[in-house]
């Protein structure tokens, strides 16, 4: 019999361990629902004039909605392994879709993993293929099946359906209690080609003619250079991806494994729709179209099926890398390892806190191009961002923007309108900078990838393997502990 066991040091507070692991009650699935490139503005949660996630709207009125969560920079596999690993990218040296995540750091599935939970990731995207990416280190079950072909390259992903019908054949399975699920949808991401039944679910009857130059080769869809055609598409992809984890959603809770579950929905990264000129690209800049992303925590039910904090929305800053640190501090599990990102349960407790700096990283050998240096330091109401001269390091231009007045960072404060602020962020900055230059990565990174041109071979061997499978069988001692919780009988 292939089970878990569970092992739980003390809760920080009983009021955020009413269902934890300790004494005789069963510790809480953990489930994390993460969307590629999705805006937190293009959600009506957010202020979007259109709803376009009703599910995750049903899913915010038990929730604690952030406001303010940002990631470091635009970019997939470098989000998802500071998400993994509560690490700065210059922590981890993950800042493009070219690097590996080393084996030695460590991971939120090798914790929970370690802890007795069974650990599956079922993602979307080409670039979190594992052994590509080294985001599967600690799952059980990593199902990186992606076969669909984009639209304009021979590159690959899989639909939101066909992840969903991933996830539904693990649950038809019966996984073993307590499990982390850990999921990726890609389909906000270009090109935009949501399915036909919601291509014309939205309809802007406006023109914008673009120059073709402005869109990205791969984004070019149906001959159109209509700017509204492109972010009705997007929006259409989102809507579909709701509707996806809506089904997800009402399967968990016929199963009876959504009340009593710790739920943590977010995006990895936004999208630049036209904001300073750049179109329906997001790794080429720091501005808040590509790094300000939705994320809504819920924890689980307490025994008589109401909520354990109340529903709020939060103005203090969050952070996907503070998935870890609060999946572990909800379970009372103490981490060794330093990480970059913190707890939010004090916040979702309405305790107040010490407000905190976010850094953002753009240096210059992220993309092989002559990208200058770009980094940005940003609180819950401005950002500094510092352009550098490549090779030099000299300040070739710096704006500070605030953030709740200006939110679309179109009006830069100048030095003389706020000289305290303006220094406050720069010493912020610097010190930022210092680390950066300091801090070497202890381990030897690996630089690798398919290119597009191979996708298609690499695809082909890899259709005949299943997921990935890596759980060992418990001993008789584990069984008998998970028996006590009443996880088998």
């Amino acid at each position: 019999m292939m089970c878990a066991i569970f092992v739980l040091t003390s809760c920080r507070k009983a009021s955020t361990c009413r269902l934890s692991g300790a004494g005789k009650e069963k510790p809480p699935n953990i489930i994390v629902l993460t969307v590629d490139t999705l805006r937190a503005d293009h959600m009506a949660l957010y202020g979007y004039h259109r709803d376009t996630m009703p599910a995750i709207e049903k899913l915010a009125k038990s929730a604690v909605v952030f406001d303010q969560a940002v990631v470091s920079r635009g970019n997939t596999r470098a989000s998802y392994a500071s998400m993994l690993t509560s690490l700065h990218h210059f922590h981890h040296g993950v800042y493009n879709n070219n690097w590996v995540l080393h084996e030695n750091f460590t991971t939120l599935p090798e914790v929970l993993k370690k802890a007795g939970y069974h650990t599956a990731g079922f993602v979307s995207n080409f670039v979190l293929v594992g052994n590509l990416s080294g985001c599967d280190q600690g799952f059980d079950v990593y199902d990186d099946r992606v076969e669909e072909r984009e639209l304009n390259r021979p590159n690959f992903e899989r639909s939101a359906g066909g992840t969903l019908k991933a996830i539904l054949e693990w649950l038809q399975n019966e996984p073993p209690q307590p499990f982390f699920l850990f999921t990726n949808f890609i389909d906000p991401h270009g090109p935009y080609t949501p399915p036909k039944r919601f291509r014309d679910l939205y309809k802007t009857h406006k023109v914008k003619t673009l120059n073709r130059k402005q869109i990205t080769s791969y984004q070019y869809v149906e001959d159109s250079l209509n700017y509204y055609d492109y972010v009705d598409r997007y929006d259409a992809e989102i809507a579909y991806v709701d509707q996806v984890l809506g089904e997800l959603i009402e399967t968990l809770k016929s199963k009876n494994l959504w009340d009593n579950s710790l739920i943590i929905f977010l995006g990895d990264h936004g999208e630049s729709l036209g904001e300073h000129n750049i179109f329906f690209e997001h790794q080429f800049n720091l501005f808040e179209e590509t790094v300000r992303v939705p994320l809504l925590v819920r924890l689980p039910a307490v025994r008589d099926g109401t909520e354990p904090v109340t529903p709020k929305r939060v103005s203090s800053l969050g952070s996907p890398m503070d998935l870890m640190p609060t999946i572990l501090d909800y379970l009372g599990i103490t981490l060794k390892d330093k990480i970059d990102g913190r707890t939010l349960l004090p916040l979702l407790d309405g305790d107040k806190v010490t407000d905190r700096m976010m850094f953002h990283e753009f240096p210059d050998h992220c993309i092989p191009a002559s990208n200058p240096d770009s980094y940005a330091v940003r609180t819950a109401t401005h950002k500094l961002i510092r352009i550098l001269t490549p090779k030099s390091g000299q300040t070739r231009a710096q704006v500070v923007f605030d953030i709740i007045a200006d939110p679309l960072e179109q009006r830069p404060i100048r030095y003389d309108q706020s000289v305290e602020l303006h220094r406050s962020l720069a010493k912020e900055m610097n010190t930022m900078l210092k680390q950066v230059a300091e801090y070497e990565i202890p381990y030897e990174l690996t630089y690798y990838d398919v290119p597009l041109g191979k996708r298609t071979e690499y695809v082909e061997q890899r259709k005949k393997e299943g997921p990935k499978r890596n759980i060992k069988t418990l001993t008789d001692d584990q069984i008998e502990r998970l028996r006590g919780l009443g996880y088998i009988k």
